[in-house]
């Protein structure tokens, strides 16, 4: 504990100052395995004006000062030290008893008015209640800090308390009864990978310069890292701030599915249901495009209708198995995608056809073939009940197919072709509307680019990259004219990222953007 002593210079000064290198090592006795506080004078001042220069500038734990002072007395230097918003701790020495300084000392919340001659017993209890009151305090801040607090309401171990609230409410300004909000980011199978690169966009932010946000918090069994908000002037400004700032930001740093959500919690007390309802929202991000923020007012705008089931594109597809027909396969899955997509249905009625959909393909299947796992099909399904976007789906729907053990993607002049590129022809059917690179081809055939590439061209008159853009852009005029999906909808089918990049090479290879074909076509 540091001390400031600012007394008149005369002989009690010094008593005053000899007084506490002897009481000292009994103050901290008292304190004796606490390791945090020491007692020590740090400085001395002789006037009420020096005395509070010395207040700022080294800013003590404990002032012990007369009343009466030259320049400035003792109580006037103590009511402008409160005006600062400190909250040192000060004991007042007098010259005599007198009830008007008393009670105003009390008023500015001295820890203690002495009268003089001050005994050394007197001074020591007096100093050891303020090195208590320290500890204390400083062990409250510790527990008490803003995470902590955050931690105790979500992991449900606080409740309204009168005391609590007063508490929190002098330490910090708030307590957990006030509104708040939660920003959310679902990160999925990338959470281990990518929670850090989450956590320092957030971190990043203005946020965090104005003092209204907690931690960033990880929930690894719901996979997600969020934030607390607390002390808001304004709640929709909140939003559209992550909206517009941090959101982005996180979609152009992280791979994969991110969902982003926000909600609103009436009191900060409530942060568990809140996370729990946020954790039910994430489903919803089937109707949102990449880099939407969702919430709950958005769910409710979304109007959902009842989904009817596409029996004529099961039909289709059904047809197409039996005929191990694998372009047809493809598109009668883009026209299933264009039925469900067309209108808002809910998530749950969505993932449940597409699930009904690939059965129906399995029965047709196991009627000619044997499947040769049971267990990965039931994995297949469960990964659908579980997808939260729609790459996600597309990825399972394609493992599915593979499983589905024939050659669907074989055509009739491929036996002209030597078994290497048969096979990497036959892989760019497959996956060219996934961003399939030269690299990973030839690394799945287990040969190197350059002679992978140089016997592409050599067999079918077209290098890789070329073969995979015409692949695309008859899929992407199949697309617009056959289904009414968006055009970022289309982008995500045909393996692209961005659906402006697609746009500029649609235009590169017809002369015209994606919605000018569309309109001529029609």
């Amino acid at each position: 504990m540091n001390i400031l002593v600012v007394v008149r210079e005369n002989a009690e000064s010094g008593e005053i100052e000899n007084m506490l290198q002897r009481i000292a090592p009994m103050v901290e006795a008292g304190q004796k395995g606490s390791g945090n506080f020491c007692c020590k004078v740090i400085g001395t001042a002789g006037d009420g004006k020096k005395g509070y220069e010395a207040i700022r500038r080294l800013c003590p734990d404990l002032v012990i000062a007369d009343v009466e002072l030259p320049e400035t007395d003792g109580l006037k230097m103590l009511e402008k030290i409160r005006e600062d918003q400190s909250e040192v701790k000060v004991i007042l020495l007098a010259e005599k008893e007198n009830f008007s300084q008393a009670k105003r000392a009390i008023e500015l919340e001295a820890e203690g008015y002495l009268i003089k001659p001050v005994k050394e017993d007197e001074l020591c209890q007096a100093v050891v209640r303020v090195e208590k009151k320290l500890k204390k305090e400083h062990v409250a801040e510790s527990v008490l800090s803003i995470d902590n607090i955050f931690m105790a309401c979500l992991n449900g171990q606080l409740s309204s308390d009168c005391d609590f609230h007063l508490m929190t409410k002098y330490m910090y300004g708030f307590t957990i009864e006030e509104p708040g909000a939660v920003f959310a980011v679902w990160l999925g199978e990338g959470y281990e990978e990518q929670k850090e690169y989450a956590k320092n966009v957030i971190r990043q932010s203005e946020i965090y310069r104005t003092s209204r946000a907690s931690s960033v918090f990880e929930a690894r069994v719901w996979k997600i890292v969020f934030v607390v908000l607390y002390q808001m002037e304004d709640e929709r400004q909140e939003y559209i701030y992550f909206q517009k700032q941090i959101v982005p930001k996180l979609c152009q740093q992280l791979r994969g599915t991110v969902v982003c959500i926000w909600a609103k919690a009436h009191q900060i007390v409530e942060l568990p249901d809140v996370l729990k309802h946020m954790n039910s929202m994430k489903d919803w991000n089937l109707l949102f495009d990449r880099g939407e923020l969702i919430r709950q007012e958005a769910i409710d705008c979304q109007k959902t209708v009842p989904l009817k089931y596409p029996a004529e594109i099961e039909s289709q597809a059904r047809q197409a198995v039996k005929a191990k027909d694998g372009e047809e396969i493809k598109r009668a899955y883009y026209r299933l995608y264009d039925h469900i997509r067309r209108e808002p249905h809910s998530p749950e009625e969505m993932k449940e056809c597409l699930i009904r959909f690939n059965m129906a393909l399995l029965n047709v299947y196991k009627t000619q073939w044997e499947v040769e796992s049971e267990l990965e099909i039931q994995r297949c399904m469960q990964a659908i009940s579980t997808a939260m976007s729609w790459s996600e789906v597309r990825a399972v729907m394609e493992s599915f197919l593979m499983m589905l053990n024939f050659n669907a993607f074989e055509e009739q002049e491929d036996v002209r072709l030597s078994p290497l590129v048969r096979k990497a022809v036959q892989i760019v059917r497959k996956y060219y509307d996934q961003g399939i690179t030269l690299e990973e081809v030839a690394g799945r055939l287990f040969v190197s680019e350059e002679y992978l590439s140089s016997q592409f061209k050599k067999e079918t008159g077209a290098g890789f990259t070329e073969t995979i853009r015409k692949y695309r852009i008859d899929r992407i005029k199949g697309l617009l004219i056959g289904t009414k999906l968006k055009i970022n909808q289309i982008a995500e089918l045909t393996g692209y990222a961005d659906s402006k990049y697609m746009s500029r090479v649609f235009k590169e290879e017809t002369g015209m953007l994606p919605t000018e074909f569309r309109k001529a076509a029609h």
